[in-house]
């Protein structure tokens, strides 16, 4: 996994409601100046060599598609070990530079919606279901924290160039 966003919490106080509850408050907080955001703005780069909004708004949009699957997975299975993702790879291959923003808004929108959906149907028992990602042992309520935690993070840092 790299970088991790999140600190622990004790799992026998998460709760899947309130969790993807965080999430879509997260989520509804960022739409209004996202969509603010002409095509033009949300194409150019924070600085040389840095990503644009529409980047790293893509780069939301793969953590989401490959931790839906996460989630999922270790639900199924606990004690996977899982894959990373390549990330600067994915978002170059998915060409969210090139797209509309519209569409790569809505894209991450709509992804985060189906994880806030299934985040809040997750049995509780099951938020103790371990795993590893990238190598990094974790348990999936740990995933969900971080998800968000990286999410918030992204989300602050691009507010804070954007403005």
């Amino acid at each position: 996994m790299g970088v991790t966003y999140a600190q622990a919490s004790d799992l026998t106080e998460l709760e899947p409601k309130e969790l993807s509850e965080r999430l879509s408050a997260v989520v509804r907080a960022a739409v209004p100046w996202l969509h603010g955001l002409s095509d033009v703005e949300a194409s150019r780069p924070e600085r040389e060599g840095k990503w644009s909004a529409k980047q790293v708004v893509g780069h939301l949009t793969d953590s989401a598609v490959n931790n839906l699957a996460r989630v999922v997975r270790l639900q199924i299975t606990p004690g996977q070990s899982l894959p990373g993702y390549e990330q600067v790879e994915w978002v170059n291959l998915q060409h969210y530079a090139e797209r509309d923003w519209p569409k790569v808004l809505g894209l991450w929108m709509e992804l985060n919606d189906q994880m806030a959906w299934m985040i809040a149907r997750v049995p509780k028992a099951r938020l103790k279901n371990d795993g590893v990602v990238a190598g990094e042992p974790l348990t999936l309520g740990y995933l969900v924290e971080d998800y968000i935690a990286h999410m918030e993070h992204h989300l602050r840092a691009m507010r804070a160039w954007i403005g």
